[in-house]
């Protein structure tokens, strides 16, 4: 046998054993990739969950929501959807309510939006995040909370200049919420 040939027949297999574990590699951080994706969606979208769970507890808890009335938290949340809203109307008990429920909110999204920024949230879920977020903001109560907000240093500034950037459509008033939909609320 030619040691010359071997030699040539090792080095080509050597090329193609490289080869083939590049691309071993180069799936495996794909597939990574696409799990950490997988993870971060479901763990944000779990974390807004818990918020929302821990508003409705909030709710029954409220002793004159338990009591047969209205619960005073549903009312303030229902100020904040109303397109004629005004933060300065409201008392400051409802307005510290307002800035705590929505900071909680907001720092959420906020880490949302780090995942998204780093490549670990899918941009679909960033979109539809974000596309919601500033469609909150567009309300009255909300508008006028964030314009303080967003300069108290709470947040980044490319994460404010994300929700500052696009358009802000008002959110359609869910059903439970608009008092003229509903015709179950009491007017305040």
């Amino acid at each position: 046998m030619n040691w010359e040939a071997i030699a040539a027949a090792s080095e080509v297999v050597g090329v193609i054993a490289v080869v083939i574990s590049l691309i071993y590699v180069a799936h495996e951080v794909r597939s990574n990739t696409k799990a950490l994706q997988a993870s971060a969606g479901f763990d944000s979208t779990q974390g807004m969950a818990s918020l929302n769970e821990g508003l409705v507890h909030a709710v029954l808890a409220d002793t004159e929501y338990q009591q047969g009335g209205e619960s005073r938290f549903m009312n303030v949340v229902a100020k904040v959807y109303d397109p004629t809203g005004s933060i300065e109307e409201m008392s400051l008990s409802d307005q510290a309510i307002v800035g705590l429920v929505n900071r909680a909110v907001f720092q959420r999204i906020e880490g949302e939006f780090y995942l998204y920024e780093h490549g670990f949230l899918d941009p679909s879920h960033w979109e539809a995040r974000s596309a919601w977020a500033r469609g909150f903001l567009a309300f009255p109560i909300p508008k006028a909370w964030w314009e303080g907000e967003s300069k108290q240093g709470v947040y980044r500034p490319s994460f404010v200049a994300a929700l500052n950037a696009g358009e802000k459509v008002p959110l359609k008033i869910p059903g439970w919420l608009n008092p003229e939909a509903s015709g179950s609320r009491q007017q305040d």
